[in-house]
């Protein structure tokens, strides 16, 4: 089913070479810190924090196909006196997503959504260890839905919309990650699929010269086997960045949640705020 789609995909980008078309790309990384010395008692203390955030994205636009991707990546560390650095927040998410037309009233497209969703470096969950690719969630998505423009865009603002209903099929990777509902590591992939809703959003807009604002949301809700008797038989993972930027003086909130009763019995949340410097490539 999803070669098919593939190579129905595939055909319509061909074609839509001979149409009109737009391509546009960027590459925003920034980085924030914190320093901080104390000294009680007769003891020095000096704490060091920094966030590294990488927002990247491509996007093709022709009448029938279309093709986006986003890749984000935040890592942060903790650096105290005598005392090994600890991380913050580590999550690095890739996600591609080609679209073709399917019908012109009502204005729908088909969808194959990629998802990659792991992190960078060591950590510890649940008093496990992480690393990159373990554990790895890799979710493929079939689904009907809407990719429209709220506002009219121009150079100086954009507000997308894309959402949808569908079916997923996702992977698991892992290598010495043991899921909860594992009495020990049964193998290195886990398969799970069900109906799912997918919902993304980005707005740009700028204030002034050289001031801007920016917003996106990420979301994925997976239906898992039996939802209906017990709702905790899902997962729902999403991404919101906002940031609001001055010339290259950047304040950015990130709010990453993740409820997966694979991962941890309660959500997973990691929040950040972060004054630090913006730059545009």
């Amino acid at each position: 089913m999803i070669k098919k789609i593939i190579i129905l995909l595939l055909f319509f980008f061909f074609n839509s070479l001979a149409q009109e078309k737009s391509i546009s790309s960027g590459l925003h990384p920034s980085l924030g810190f914190t320093y901080t010395n104390t000294s009680k008692n007769g003891n020095d203390s000096e704490n060091f924090e920094w966030l590294l955030n990488l927002q990247s994205n491509f996007n093709y636009k022709s009448d029938n196909f279309n093709f986006d991707s986003d890749l984000f990546i935040i890592y942060g560390q903790i650096v105290k006196t005598r005392e090994y650095p600890v991380k913050t927040q580590d999550v690095f998410i890739l996600d591609i997503m080609p679209s073709i037309k399917f019908s012109e009233s009502p204005n729908l497209r088909l969808f194959l959504q990629t998802k990659a969703e792991t992190q960078l470096k060591k950590g510890q969950l649940n008093g496990q260890e992480t690393k990159f690719n373990d554990p790895l969630f890799l979710t493929h998505t079939i689904f009907i839905g809407e990719k429209k423009y709220l506002l009219k865009t121009t150079d100086k603002q954009e507000f997308q919309l894309t959402y949808g209903f569908g079916y997923s099929f996702q992977q698991i990777i892992k290598n010495h990650f043991v899921l909860l509902n594992e009495t020990m590591q049964s193998s290195d992939t886990e398969f799970i699929n069900g109906p799912s809703a997918v919902l993304k959003f980005n707005f740009s807009k700028q204030l002034s010269e050289g001031i801007n604002i920016t917003t996106s949301l990420n979301s994925l809700f997976i239906f898992k086997n039996n939802f209906f008797k017990d709702n905790s038989n899902s997962r729902f993972s999403s991404l919101l960045v906002c940031s609001l930027d001055f010339k290259f003086i950047s304040i950015m909130y990130t709010n990453r949640l993740v409820y997966d009763k694979e991962l941890a019995v309660r959500r997973l949340l990691g929040q950040s705020l972060v004054l630090g410097i913006k730059f545009d490539l």
